[in-house]
């Protein structure tokens, strides 16, 4: 007979998961402000400067209310280590 072992499971401790997700959370939180300038950025260059001043300030505030509300959400929850809903995870 092999003295082989079964593979083991190995499981992602509890422990930094919970700290990624305060941390994440703390993120959008302080953070979220900067989808204003990011979303002016991107919509100026897919279509021309006027509208990237109108439109990617108005979507900056929508995805700014977002990512704030997904922050203040995972800070409550923060002890369930559960996955990210924003994505890219931080602005």
């Amino acid at each position: 007979m092999d003295d082989e072992k079964a593979p083991e499971l190995v499981e992602d401790p509890y422990g930094p998961k919970v700290g990624g997700k305060l941390l994440r959370s703390l993120a959008n939180i302080s953070l979220g402000v900067l989808e204003i300038p990011k979303n002016i950025i991107i919509v100026s260059n897919r279509s021309n400067v006027i509208y990237g001043l109108t439109g990617g300030t108005g979507l900056g505030i929508l995805n700014t209310a977002g990512r704030i509300s997904v922050g203040l959400l995972d800070l409550i929850t923060f002890p369930l280590a559960t996955e990210s809903i924003t994505q890219p995870i931080y602005p």
